[in-house]
This record gives C-alpha cells, sequence and structure tokens, in this order.
C-alpha cells in the first residue's frame, strides 16, 4: 500500500510532462502567418506613433501583435546586420520613428517618398527622454503593400 501514493504522483508528473513536450512541440512548429494575405488594420505613421505614446494600453489592444499597414513618409532607409531592408517613417515627433523590418525589399525607396508597408506590429520601444530621444513603434515581417 505504501507504494501506491508514490506511483500515482510519478504518473501525474510524467502525465503533465508528456502534455507539455507535446504543446512546446506544436507551439514551435506552428506556421507563419501569411502576411500579404492577412487582413489589417490600416493607419498612418504618426497616428500609429502618437497611439504608442500617448495610450500605451490603448495601443497595445488595437495593433500589438497584429497585421497593420501603415502610410506614411519615408525619413531613412538602410540595411540589418541579417541584409534586411529597414525602412523609418516619419512622425510628429522629431527623432521618432516608426521601424520597419522588411521581409521583401521595397523598390528604391528614398527620403521623402510616401510609401505604403504592411507588417505586424511588434510594439513600441522607448528610448531616453533625459537624453531627448523618443522610441520607436517597431513593424516586423514587412511587405510593400498596394
Amino acid at each position: 500500500m505504501k507504494g501506491r501514493p508514490k506511483k500515482n504522483i510519478l504518473l501525474i508528473f510524467f502525465s503533465i510532462a508528456v502534455i507539455a513536450a507535446v504543446g512546446g512541440f506544436l507551439l514551435w512548429n506552428k506556421p507563419h502567418q501569411n502576411i500579404k494575405d492577412a487582413g489589417a488594420i490600416k493607419t498612418n505613421a504618426v497616428n500609429l506613433y502618437h497611439v504608442f505614446i500617448t495610450d500605451s494600453l490603448k495601443a497595445k489592444t488595437m495593433y500589438l501583435n497584429k497585421v497593420v499597414v501603415v502610410s506614411g513618409t519615408v525619413k531613412q532607409v538602410s540595411t540589418n546586420q541579417q541584409n534586411q531592408q529597414l525602412i523609418l517613417l516619419n512622425t510628429s515627433v522629431p527623432y521618432g520613428s516608426v521601424n520597419c523590418t522588411m521581409e521583401e525589399n521595397a523598390s528604391n525607396p528614398k527620403a521623402n517618398d510616401s510609401i505604403l508597408l504592411k507588417g505586424i506590429c511588434a510594439g513600441y520601444m522607448g528610448g531616453d527622454m533625459e537624453m531627448g530621444l523618443p522610441g520607436d513603434v517597431f513593424l516586423i515581417r514587412c511587405y510593400p503593400s498596394n
């Protein structure tokens, strides 16, 4: 009789471990969302940035981890360490940007061009206000949009 409770506890622990392993495996292998064909929330870079800096709770509810189509004016174009095109869009805040990491390059965007991009909103990363450096709103897995 003494061995039975230990056996039950061991069986329960083993069952929980198997369920966690299967759940983790399924989550790890979840297919990527098709950004190009996904429905999207439409906004512009100035409004998107403004919502994040004035009402972070509202911004997270509306935009975080959602597909967004954002229109704006190109501030700067560069390439990151993974050789992905980065497009910064102007906002109403000096030095604040909507930072778009491109999954597929836009063709020859230049500063002051109007552009429409579609991607997943990854949120706002604050800068250092004491030094006068605002943060950026980040979009990932972006594509040029129509």
